[in-house]
């Protein structure tokens, strides 16, 4: 279909094909309009959309005005189409079971991510497949170094760039050196592609990831020249064009192969001198990126190329220009480890993977040795295992992996308390084989599998051929960089990021047009069928233009509001947020800052109608139903903020103060005291038990109900844990005095305590005698009840106050070892060490009180004051 390997007159179709391919792999990952939206890789997702609709459109034009058109049928099409459409099937699925409420946020999550699949996926799959290798590698090595020479022109945009007056995305987008810059680049291009071939293609490719590699590596030397602004969650990392470094570093490991062909069957020394530069840039950026997934898919990726007897023989063949390579490359990744120092990122980066052993790889690990990289993924495979056994066979559906995580994460959190602060949104899980477990179930993930499947056997097959030459070298080595891909997504995502995953749909077209048998076209001609089909994909195209569109200006205007709300200009900032959320409701974060501005100035009203307008779009978003119930609340909407805090606390349950909340609205009115709410505040005494207003609460919610025996029941498991709480110890003798029963035996034990506490408190006011006696007192309580942690707490305080410091730290550090979510040992051992001038350790000790009970008053005004000294 856009062979132009023969002599042929060329189309206008054509031209304008090249013109937007051109643009397609040059722009796209060379994005530097940075600061238009909050993350600059939404700015190229819209414009990779945009091209990609484009060429399609320009196809079907060509289609329904020259009345034919061919395209490739290949032997991997059958398992890539019923994949695509059993994916379809299971969104539809999904849809059908789920409740109506929640099928508005299904639809924009289709939006979001199923889109990805739909057009990126299968739009470059398409285009690839049905671009030819000519089985020549042409010398493209003047074109190389004409675009470093463009490359180095980008550092002078800074005192160049022009912008129009009007406050406007056009105007923020516009500058007439930069479009004269890309104009030139994809003029560039177009000569490059003169003959559209993948051979030519994967130039241009090598092209754009090299430039982005040398903007990351002036990054990572602190030569920052185009970016605005810190990206301050990748500061510490080289992460270029491509908005991630994990991005930029899988389209490495998808080229390494490729371009070390390049290299090895250079036939003279200036294009081997060009190849081999490139390469060591982008293994130089493998290691400045940081992204360790991205070292362990490019290891893989070489270690299958030496399994092909044909590059065997190549880099036999070329063994002195191998080995030179092989040396200066481990002079490059030895370089970077140690520079700056041996404490450099790179080096910490790998001494982190010593933390990786069989003792800490599990879920079942405390707080203070989680190894964030390894246990997040845990954590996350964890919570796709129980996506997967709600729905075994077709999955959450295309999209909905975001929804369906943020829906079965409290299950492993309730399972594994100590990773609360794992808790994430995430629309992957950094392992492909469970995402596909997750969205598609059994059906989904087998048939993910077999496609590859297929795809390798073919590829096998065609090694056994007898040919050699530069097309069989070269598609063997993008096969191995497809499976570096695949392997660096066991531990990565980019395969869900639109740039990186539309060069791996690519390469995997162009593998399978090139392995694949004699090529077969199928030439479709204008019927009536035919031509409705060509009128739907040109409106179905012009649909993906103005969608993207409306999500570039809703992005962008959310992000205008951001930057006016940190100025302090409110008003315009909410003007902002609105606009933003009515040209794309999905904007969740527009929607959530908008209603937060008003919640701000105790406009309720307006801000719970964001809140819910934002829900309509992301159902599963616990901020937002938190936020929306304090609105609710504001606007004496009760029964909304009790709705709003219960959905809140499904989806997030370790969120103290809306258990407080929740448990205060229906203590006011029992109406709200169903089963399901009942349920959720007994979950909350049980993951807070030293909170004792929560314990309270409930007790008081069961009285007004007229079930005494179960608020006794209460107050009982509330003094039995935390034994010191009068509030409860009064609650309970009022509710046996009543009934005039005898007092159950942890009254009289939490009396006991708490008179001891009294006498602990007025300890200077006593004499020596008396001291004495408390002491043993005390002694004789913890050896009466030796599970009760206020024993030995109190204990601790008698040997403060008593000067024996060293004893109270001893005491404290033992019930935490045994219990370490003891709210009165942490704030005791914090004081104690502030008092001993153990800053650091106090604050540990306040931040672990945090940890187990957020917003205690106490740990938090203790803390502050320590970070103001």
């Amino acid at each position: 279909m856009l062979n132009l390997t023969k002599p042929q007159k060329e189309t206008i179709y054509m031209k304008i094909t090249r013109v937007l391919l051109a643009a397609l792999f040059l722009v796209t990952p060379l994005m530097f309009f940075t600061d238009l939206t909050e993350n600059p890789f939404q700015v190229q997702n819209t414009v990779l959309y945009v091209l990609l609709a484009l060429i399609y459109a320009t196809m079907a034009v060509k289609f329904l005005r020259s009345k034919t058109i061919d395209f490739t049928k290949t032997f991997f099409d059958l398992a890539f189409f019923v994949y695509v459409i059993v994916c379809a099937v299971t969104w539809l699925s999904a849809v059908s079971s789920e409740p109506q409420a929640l099928r508005q946020t299904m639809f924009y999550n289709m939006l979001n991510y199923g889109t990805l699949l739909l057009v990126v996926a299968l739009g470059a799959y398409v285009v690839s497949k049905n671009v030819v290798f000519s089985g020549v590698i042409e010398s493209k090595t003047n074109y190389i170094l004409l675009f470093i020479v463009w490359g180095a022109l980008w550092l002078l945009l800074p005192y160049l760039h022009t912008m129009l007056s009007a406050d406007n995305l056009f105007a923020r987008m516009f500058d007439w050196y930069a479009v004269l810059l890309w104009a030139a680049g994809i003029w560039l291009g177009m000569r490059v592609l003169k003959k559209v071939t993948q051979e030519n293609i994967i130039v241009l490719v090598f092209i754009s990831v090299f430039l982005a590699c040398v903007y990351g590596v002036l990054q990572a030397l602190g030569l920052e020249f185009l970016w605005p602004f810190e990206m301050s969650q990748f500061a510490s990392k080289a992460f270029s064009t491509f908005g991630n470094p994990n991005f930029l570093s899988s389209a490495v490991v998808m080229l390494l192969p490729a371009i070390a062909v390049y290299f090895l069957r250079a036939e003279s020394k200036k294009d081997m001198l060009v190849y081999g530069f490139l390469t060591l840039v982008y293994l130089l950026y493998l290691s400045f990126g940081l992204a360790r997934s991205c070292w362990l898919g490019a290891a893989c990726g070489f270690i299958m190329m030496w399994m092909f007897g044909s590059l065997r023989s190549l880099v036999w063949s070329r063994r002195l220009r191998a080995f030179l390579l092989i040396l200066l490359a481990f002079g490059v990744l030895y370089g970077s480890a140690y520079f700056g120092g041996s404490k450099s990122p790179v080096a910490a980066r790998a001494e982190e993977l010593s933390q990786v052993t069989p003792s800490n790889f599990t879920l079942d690990v405390d707080k203070d040795h989680i190894f964030q990289s390894l246990h997040q993924r845990l954590f996350m495979w964890d919570v796709s295992k129980e996506i997967f056994l709600s729905r075994p066979v077709m999955g959450a559906g295309l999209g909905n992996f975001q929804m369906a995580f943020a829906q079965n994460q409290y299950k492993t959190l309730l399972k594994h308390p100590n990773l609360r602060e794992l808790k994430a949104r995430t629309n992957a899980p950094h392992n492909e084989v469970f995402f596909q477990l997750a969205q598609g179930g059994i059906v989904g993930v087998g048939l993910f599998l077999f496609m590859f499947m297929v795809l390798f056997l073919e590829v096998k097959d065609f090694a056994s051929h007898k040919k050699e030459g530069d097309k069989k070298q070269l598609l063997q080595a993008v096969f191995c960089g497809i499976l570096g891909m695949l392997v660096d997504n066991m531990l990565n995502i980019s395969l869900h990021a639109v740039v990186p995953a539309f060069i791996f749909w690519w390469f995997v077209g162009a593998e399978v047009s090139g392995v694949g048998k004699e090529d077969r076209t199928v030439a479709i001609t204008v019927n009536p069928v035919t031509k409705t089909v060509g009128l739907a994909v040109l409106a179905f195209c012009g649909a993906v233009i103005v969608w993207q569109g409306l999500v570039l200006c809703s992005y962008f205007r959310g992000y205008e509001g951001l930057k006016l709300q940190a100025s302090g200009q409110v008003k315009e900032a909410q003007a902002n947020y609105a606009r933003a959320l009515a040209l794309y409701p999905a904007n969740t974060e527009a929607g959530l800052r908008l209603g937060n501005t008003y919640l701000q100035e105790h406009d309720y009203k307006n801000a719970l109608t964001a809140y819910e307008k934002t829900l309509s779009a992301a159902a599963y978003y616990d901020e937002v139903y938190f936020n929306a119930a304090l609105a609710a609340l504001g606007a004496g909407e009760e029964e909304k903020a009790v709705r709003y805090l219960t959905e809140h606390l499904k989806l997030s349950p370790f969120n103290l103060r809306a258990y407080v909340m929740l448990g205060s609205l229906i203590r006011q009115d029992v109406i709200y005291a169903n089963d399901d709410n009942l349920k959720l505040l007994d979950r909350g005494v049980h993951l807070f038990p030293y909170a004792a207003e929560l314990w309270t609460t409930l007790g008081d919610i069961y009285v007004k109900r007229d079930e005494a025996e179960f608020a006794k029941n209460l107050y009982k498991r509330g003094l039995t844990a935390d034994t010191l709480d009068r509030t409860l110890l009064q609650n309970l003798k009022r509710l046996y005095k009543k009934t005039q029963e005898a007092l159950p035996p942890i009254a009289a034990q939490a009396q006991r305590i708490q008179d001891l506490h009294v006498k602990a408190a007025n300890y200077w006011s006593q004499s020596v005698s008396g001291r004495r006696k408390l002491r043993t007192d005390i002694e004789a309580y913890i050896k009466d009840f030796p599970n009760d942690t206020n024993g030995p707490v109190l204990l601790a305080l008698y040997f403060n106050q008593a000067g024996n410091a060293l004893k109270s730290k001893e005491l404290l550090e033992g019930v935490l070892k045994e219990h370490p979510e003891d709210l009165s040992a942490n704030l005791a051992l914090s004081s104690l060490l502030y008092r001993a001038e153990q800053t650091q350790d106090a604050v540990y000790y306040l931040k672990s009180a945090l940890f187990y009970y957020p917003e205690n008053p106490t740990a938090t005004k203790r803390l502050a004051a320590l970070g103001k000294k």
